[in-house]
């Protein structure tokens, strides 16, 4: 039976097979291709940690789906011990960026610190192997917790951008990586800067390399909700977006941080998230608030499992 006559007799299975194969090579691509929602980040504020606690941290990190940590500088940490932990994280095929700021680091007067903290950053790559290095570095400057952001408001956010264009100029030299923690309700904050029609949310966008907002919230829906607007703005710059999730004790109220929820509900609440914040393309994943708090939760959820463990025995 020649080839004209095979397809002609067995067309309708062709078509079938052909479309079965397709199917399958769909599936394959969706289920097994490496994808952002699985990415998460966390600030760690402790530095400390690193000096001891580098095999734990990772190990931790790597079983949560971590891809990059914040990680703050200071607290006495040697470069040695920066040197150890960031090689460890590297070759766990994770990121780490050096992470600092001060409310008052936004005002004229004290914007060299972070001027010195920036080059600190870049003198220590420059003198690491490649492994060793940051990958970048992120702000967490939020000078709205001044005690004269109610009455200078206009003088104070004017400053803060002064400041934010000399800290990217000084990382764009060099070509280093430069994001910020931000808030999400910049939306609503104006200049005459900005120009009419602008707001502050739409300029950190355009000015850094990425942003992880602050969307401190304890659902799925409330958390997309205060990010979607950045999201978007950042889907139009082509930008980079970390959304962060509070696991931390906060005194900002209810309905803020997932602190009093068990780490299954928060698990929940994320898998919620995810196609939400995933229609966007500048979704990078979700940052988590902090290392220290999910940690804990962590342990105490292993903690009731032993209990009702060792209970159920000896009830036997």
């Amino acid at each position: 039976m020649d080839l004209k006559a095979f397809y002609t007799k067995y067309k309708g299975l062709v078509i079938m097979s052909l479309g079965v194969a397709a199917l399958l090579a769909i599936l394959f691509i969706v289920v097994l291709r490496p994808s952002v929602t699985e990415s998460k980040a966390t600030w760690l504020w402790d530095s400390q940690q690193v000096v001891h606690h580098t095999d734990d941290i990772i190990e931790f990190a790597k079983q949560q789906g971590v891809v990059t940590i914040f990680l703050q500088i200071g607290n006495g940490v040697t470069e040695s011990s920066y040197r150890h932990f960031v090689a460890a994280a590297s070759k766990a095929d994770m990121e780490v960026h050096a992470l600092d700021g001060h409310p008052e680091w936004a005002l004229r007067e004290q914007r060299r610190e972070a001027a010195e903290f920036l080059n600190w950053v870049k003198k220590y790559n420059r003198e690491s192997k490649p492994e060793e290095r940051f990958a970048g570095v992120q702000l967490d400057v939020e000078p709205y917790l001044l005690k004269g952001w109610s009455t200078e408001q206009a003088s104070i956010v004017e400053q803060w951008m002064e400041s934010a264009r000399v800290w990217v100029e000084n990382a764009e030299r060099d070509q280093l990586t430069i994001g910020a923690a931000v808030p999400f309700w910049l939306d609503g904050v104006e200049h005459e800067e900005l120009g009419e029609g602008n707001d502050l949310r739409r300029w950190m966008v355009d000015k850094f390399d990425y942003v992880a907002i602050m969307a401190y919230r304890d659902s799925a829906e409330a958390i997309y909700n205060v990010s979607r607007t950045t999201l978007e703005e950042a889907d139009k710059q082509k930008k980079q977006v970390w959304v962060g999730v509070e696991l931390g004790q906060s005194t900002e109220g209810p309905g803020v941080s997932f602190h009093e929820q068990s780490l299954s509900s928060v698990h929940q609440e994320i898998n919620k998230l995810i196609p939400l914040v995933n229609r966007h393309s500048s979704f990078e994943g979700v940052a988590v608030h902090n290392y220290e708090a999910w940690r804990t939760k962590q342990e105490t959820k292993v903690a009731h499992k032993e209990e009702e463990a060792s209970s159920d025995g000896q009830s036997k």
